[in-house]
């Protein structure tokens, strides 16, 4: 039984009273079993198969693919991206629609982020079935049924279609760029605060929640916790903990419909950090490590919310004087041009409608020492994080992601405007105190 399987299964047997049908992934993972490929390509039905990788992965693994293809008689096309840096834009899209083989009847990623992005875009629109060779457990997007793009230079994301089957080589896996390593793990780090923020937005605004979902990740979250230093080493455990962990992830994402038990603010932050490196022109890091960075910063804020004593009428004072339009223009010198997709998103999402806001303040004052509650139990002290980030040499701050500091607060600022998400900074902006956070 795989991990999916094990702690997600389908059907209408769950507490949180709906009936889950998504995802239907097979998960292959363990020492060698990149060879499978041959065996799922039969499984599936499938005759000639569409290989999409870059530079960098065909080697690590596109040119094994290749080699098993060959030695058993498949025939297959492919297109590997030459570009140094590609980013999941509309250029990457819809090059890899014009380069695709229509004879081919199945799609075969070999990569992780990016690539696997691209991919499943692919194998959406063009109605094929979907494998995924992936070559670093560097993101929770294995199992997800969307892929993050740019889009009008707006990060979103896409539904396109999730795998119908994982291959995690752990030979391979070990082997990747220990940066990609560690963003792994800081995409999983991400989901103390992802189901912290999911609890509280079920509070608030009364989302839905399913606690079979959130317990299944927080399972997971540990166990990498518990072997995160073995990561250092390239230790077989530890690094099958992250991989199973953010194939769970993602699939937890599909179980529920929603991004909520695998990203929250901070994952925010690491969109508003890509979205100005492509106004401005700025290299990124990794998504992971970049999330890493936003889930400490996300913990310290939490934290500072336990000595606050929340008031209605401070609230409602604040967000009666908040003024929309001059935030729109600061979105724009923020953003530059990809300041005009989350404007044009408020007009019909109405973050920051005042009635909304007035529902949302009375049930927060109402439900504070719960809130106080899930703070305190869902998440480390700030001590015990940054004792863990420094025991696993994780990126702990803005200048270890390639961030100036002093966008620190503006980057918080902006991470409410990227979705219609209840996040933190939605719930200090709720509060009228989120200039305290500078």
């Amino acid at each position: 039984m795989d991990i999916i399987q094990k702690f997600l299964p389908l059907g209408d047997n769950c507490v949180c009273g709906r009936v889950h049908t998504e995802p239907n992934i097979r998960v292959i993972s363990g020492q060698g079993v990149i060879k499978n490929v041959v065996d799922v390509i039969r499984d599936l039905g499938c005759k000639k198969p569409f290989i999409v990788a870059d530079k960098n992965t065909y080697k690590v693994a596109g040119e094994r693919v290749e080699a098993l293809l060959n030695e058993n008689g498949i025939k297959y096309s492919k297109y590997v991206f030459d570009s140094d840096f590609l980013e999941p834009d509309e250029w990457a899209v819809g090059s890899l629609i014009m380069h695709f083989d229509k004879s081919c009847d199945l799609v075969i990623g070999v990569g992780s982020g990016v690539i696997n992005d691209l991919s499943k875009i692919l194998a959406g629109t063009s109605k094929r079935q979907y494998v995924i060779v992936a070559t670093a457990p560097s993101m929770d997007g294995y199992a997800s049924g969307t892929s993050s793009v740019n889009r009008d230079r707006l990060k979103m994301s896409l539904n396109s279609k999730c795998a119908d089957v994982i291959i995690g080589d752990i030979d391979v896996l070990k082997n990747a760029p220990m940066r990609m390593l560690k963003a792994g793990l800081g995409d999983m780090l991400a989901k103390y605060v992802s189901i912290l923020e999911w609890k509280i937005a079920s509070i608030v605004e009364g989302e839905y929640i399913c606690e079979r979902t959130a317990n299944a990740v927080k399972v997971a979250l540990k166990k990498c916790v518990d072997n995160a230093e073995g990561l250092l080493a390239r230790d077989v455990t530890a690094v099958s903990a992250v991989f199973d962990g953010l194939v769970l992830s993602g699939a937890a994402m599909a179980y529920v419909g929603l991004s909520r038990p695998a990203s929250g603010v901070e994952h925010y932050f690491s969109h508003v950090w890509d979205m100005r490196g492509v106004e401005f022109d700025k290299k990124v890091d990794l998504h992971g490590n970049q999330c890493a960075v936003g889930t400490i910063i996300a913990n310290e804020f939490y934290h500072r919310l336990l000595s606050v004593t929340p008031s209605v009428e401070k609230g409602l004072n604040y967000v009666k004087e908040f003024d929309y339009e001059k935030h729109a223009e600061w979105l724009r010198g923020f953003f530059g041009k990809g300041a005009e997709s989350m404007i044009r998103q408020e007009e019909t999402e109405k973050k920051y409608d005042k009635a909304r806001h007035e529902k949302r303040i009375v049930n927060i004052v109402k439900n504070w020492d719960r809130i106080k509650e899930l703070i305190e139990t869902e998440l480390p002290t700030v001590k015990e994080m940054e004792d863990l980030y420094d025991r696993i040499e994780m990126p702990k701050t803005l200048q270890d992601v390639g961030v100036a500091e002093d966008i620190k607060y503006q980057t918080f600022i902006a991470t409410k405007d990227i979705r219609d998400k209840y996040v933190l900074s939605k719930l200090v902006w709720d509060l009228g105190i989120i200039e305290s956070f500078k």
